[in-house]
């Protein structure tokens, strides 16, 4: 098994479902429209007042009360034989008895440069002085369209920007979300270059802008990256400043005395989760629950392992502290050719992939793990494949996660 040394190794399978249910969604909070896109609607949106608020007009014409001819006239009551121009939603004025449509009419001018309005017969369409639009014709009542507090949207919808629309359409400021959580990061290793290309011995820092790139596009809200070195007394301080709902760290997850953070969630008296996974790449992942309710997620410092982590115990984690839908199943795909194999017999290989969708089936292209770090596979695939122990031959179907969303 890739796992030596670990304890409680888990399937990928297993271990993902356990990130998927391990925690509970974080409280509801109040979001103003410009900081709540990409996070789940707590609570529904309902309308605040009436669709129309007041009898409106529902066409271009004149309001008008009595019998026709109408002079026109500007008043916030209308007397009888007067009218008043109107477009399509304006509030209407007391006493109006109908809206005579614009097409449905012509004006005069008298010489004191006052102006009348009279209705056309329906079937000559000649002005008929005699001619009046029916009771109510032309109006839209008050809350016809809806109530007063009358679902907009149901609460659960990631808030997309045609959500924010209607919520500020509807003169929401704000609206309730499930508050998302907030992630820090901690790359651990003294040997990392923040720029350049590596030199001397030492490596290019390939995670620090990914983890919280990644925690981002997943609906949390990821800290910039703390870089650190491996030392426990360091590690305990940084994971006991950190006021964050997740930490992830990256490297020293490996068994062994000179990686410190199984020893230190050990003396911080952690509630192991996962520890260990029976995958290629990334065999030494971990999370835990520690004792105030925060969650820490350990990925090898390979960016490869890394990368496998992320989609494997972070992603879900991220889901389900937002309150996100669970999935129900994901999407498969024909292996076009056979995918890398696993380092071992019993690991499940997660292998980046390129998708086409031929007339049959949507087909998968394995792709090397080449180029820096090994990582030009991930960096050009559309989804990651999900390859159980035995299978990854040409023709297998196989199941896939996105990479990135």
């Amino acid at each position: 098994m890739s796992t030596f040394g670990l304890d409680g190794v888990l399937s990928w399978a297993k271990a993902h479902h356990v990130a998927s249910t391990c925690a509970r969604p974080l409280p509801d909070t109040f979001a103003r429209l410009d900081e709540a896109a990409g996070s789940i609607l707590a609570q529904p949106i309902l309308t605040l007042s009436a669709d129309p608020a007041v009898d409106s007009a529902a066409i271009n014409g004149y309001a008008v009360c009595g019998a026709g001819p109408w002079r026109l006239a500007d008043e916030p009551t209308l007397r009888p034989g007067h009218a008043m121009r109107m477009r399509t939603g304006d509030p209407l004025p007391q006493h109006t008895d109908a809206v005579l449509a614009m097409e449905g009419s012509i004006s005069e001018q008298h010489g004191d440069g006052t102006l009348s309005v009279i209705a056309l017969d329906e079937l000559t369409q000649l002005p008929d002085e005699r001619a009046r639009p029916g009771l109510g014709s032309g109006i839209i009542r008050e809350a016809e369209v809806a109530p007063s507090g009358a679902l907009l949207v149901p609460a659960g919808r990631i808030v997309t920007p045609s959500i924010l629309a209607i919520a500020a359409a509807a003169g929401h400021d704000g609206i309730e979300i499930v508050r998302p959580p907030v992630v820090g990061v901690i790359v651990l290793g003294t040997s990392l270059l923040s720029q350049g290309q590596s030199r001397g011995g030492r490596v290019r820092d390939a995670l620090s802008y990914t983890v919280p790139s990644f925690v981002a596009a997943r609906g949390g809200r990821g800290n910039p990256a703390v870089r650190a070195p491996d030392t426990a007394e360091l590690l305990l301080h940084e994971i006991d400043d950190a006021a964050v709902d997740v930490i992830i760290t990256t490297g020293s997850t490996a068994p062994g005395p000179d990686n410190h953070v199984r020893q230190v969630l050990r003396d911080l008296g952690a509630h192991w989760l996962i520890d260990g996974v029976a995958v290629t790449p990334g065999a030494q992942m971990l999370l835990a629950k520690l004792p105030d309710g925060r969650f820490l997620v350990g990925l090898p410092g390979e960016p490869q392992s890394a990368l496998a982590g992320l989609v494997t115990l972070v992603a879900p984690l991220i889901a389900a502290l937002r309150g996100a839908p669970a999935m129900r199943g994901y999407p498969t795909a024909v292996l076009f050719a056979d995918a890398p194999a696993a380092e071992f017999a019993d690991d499940t290989r997660l292998a980046p992939i390129r998708l086409e969708l031929l007339e049959a089936a949507q087909v998968a292209y394995p792709l090397a793990d080449t180029g820096p770090a090994g990582l030009a596979g991930w960096a050009q695939a559309d989804a990651v494949a999900i390859v159980p122990p035995g299978a990854g031959f040409r023709g297998d179907v196989v199941h896939h996660l996105p990479v990135f969303p």
